[in-house]
């Protein structure tokens, strides 16, 4: 079972609301919905979503000036999602990925500035 925060971590983090898959049913849990935030820094402007129960998570940034994509990650079997810096000007989590013989370890700052930073370990 993926390790994901609580809906309210998620609105602090991204400070919106999410537009949810399924918004017809009040008694769905968050765990069990997809979600998408979209928002900025100012610089950059952000599209995040998270199927927690599915253990995805797609973040897209894109150039707000130019509207030019740069980043895209697509993940389809993140283990733990963790918040690691939720203040006013700096906000950044850390994602990873446990395969058989390695973990992935994807580092991601949305305030200040965008970064991303994807390292691999080998577990055996």
């Amino acid at each position: 079972m993926a390790l994901f925060p609580e809906e309210n971590d998620f609105l602090s983090l991204f400070e919106c609301e999410p537009m949810l898959l399924d918004n017809t049913s009040k008694e769905l849990p968050f765990y069990y919905n997809r979600a998408t935030y979209q928002f900025s820094n100012g610089e950059e402007d952000f599209i995040v979503t998270l199927s927690p129960s599915y253990g995805e998570v797609k973040i897209q940034v894109t150039q707000r000036a130019s509207n030019r994509l740069l980043s895209l990650l697509d993940l389809k079997r993140v283990d733990k999602f963790e918040i690691t810096a939720d203040k006013k000007d700096h906000s950044s989590v850390l994602l990873t990925v446990v395969n058989e013989d390695s973990q992935k370890m994807i580092e991601i700052d949305f305030k200040p500035y965008f970064k991303q930073i994807f390292k691999e370990h080998f577990t055996r």
